[in-house]
């Protein structure tokens, strides 16, 4: 019970702060254009709260998966960082659902829910944003399942309580090389996920590059932006749990502690954004995705030879 708790106290706590560091990241990013940008890091919010008092609209084709795609985008994006040890990493009952395989399979279930929007507004520059992140899918999920797999081999356990509280005791971590390598790819597919530069850009080419972000409007659009910075901050979040579990042991240190590092994170990957080039989705990302895959099946062979 106390865990469910901390789980709906750490997403509410991300919820209210993940606006401000993604207006310090536009604020950043804009200096480092030369331009003037949002005026401080608050606009975020007020876009927020500016769209929640507009009405919903929607095109007359779209069915109910596209009504309820805000609502369900929000609650997955929620789910997943509910199952991230942040608060509650001393609880190894919590592993029931601070999982592996369950933040696998709600990805997964946000990127279907997507699609599914995309695809449903009728739209069909909607329907290629949706099926570009597919697309993005099809070659991050394979460095991240790579590098997961060699954590869960050496951990014995798919529990992410119980794999941090390994990390932190010195049970597995970067002394075996299978696990340093596995991170390096894992960082790779962690920015990739997290929507960002040179794969993503979510300030422009909405209809494009954002999928059914393009159709929605008001509060709607508002709920489907603020699902998609909770999974960033849940990208952050797993790759934090598993590669850089050190924090408190108090819940609500153990909080604030881990916003500071994502949010440094999420930051600091507006210096990539700003300075690394822009790829053709389907020329240069298959060739910028396989070193990572290369260096995943690098940590998985350490692995079997026990290095």
């Amino acid at each position: 019970m106390s865990s469910i708790f901390f789980m709906i106290i750490q997403v509410i706590a991300i919820v209210l702060v993940a606006p401000l560091f993604d207006g310090m990241a536009r604020k950043l990013r804009a200096k480092l254009q030369s331009r003037e940008g949002i005026p401080d890091f608050f606009q975020t919010y007020r876009d927020i709260y500016k769209l929640m008092k507009r009405a919903r609209t929607g095109p007359n084709c779209a069915h109910w998966v596209f009504k309820t795609g805000p609502y369900t985008l929000f609650a997955t994006g929620a789910a997943l960082l509910a199952a991230i040890p942040i608060t509650y990493s001393t609880n190894t009952f919590a592993g029931a659902y601070s999982d592996i395989l369950v933040f696998i399979y709600l990805g997964a279930l946000l990127r279907f829910i997507f699609g599914a929007t995309s695809i449903d507004s009728g739209n069909p520059f909607a329907g290629v944003g949706g099926g570009r992140e597919q697309i993005i899918g099809i070659f991050v999920e394979p460095v991240m399942m790579i590098s997961l797999l060699v954590v869960i081999l050496l951990a014995s356990t798919t529990n992410l309580v119980e794999i941090q509280h390994m990390v932190r005791t010195g049970q597995i971590g970067y002394q075996t090389p299978a696990f340093a390598v596995a991170s390096i790819s894992f960082l790779w597919a962690m920015y990739v996920e997290a929507g960002r530069n040179p794969y993503d850009l979510a300030e422009a080419e909405q209809e494009l590059q954002e999928g059914v972000l393009g159709e929605y409007s008001g509060s709607d659009f508002s709920l489907a932006h603020a699902a998609l910075i909770l999974k960033q901050f849940a990208m952050i979040g797993l790759f934090l749990t598993i590669f850089e579990p050190w924090n408190f042991e108090n819940p609500f240190l153990a909080l604030i502690g881990f916003i500071f590092k994502a949010g440094v994170f999420y930051v600091a990957a507006v210096f990539i954004d700003n300075f690394g080039p822009r790829f053709k989705i389907l020329t240069s990302f298959k060739n910028s995705a396989i070193p990572p895959l290369i260096v995943s099946f690098i940590a998985l062979i350490l692995y079997v030879v026990g290095v």
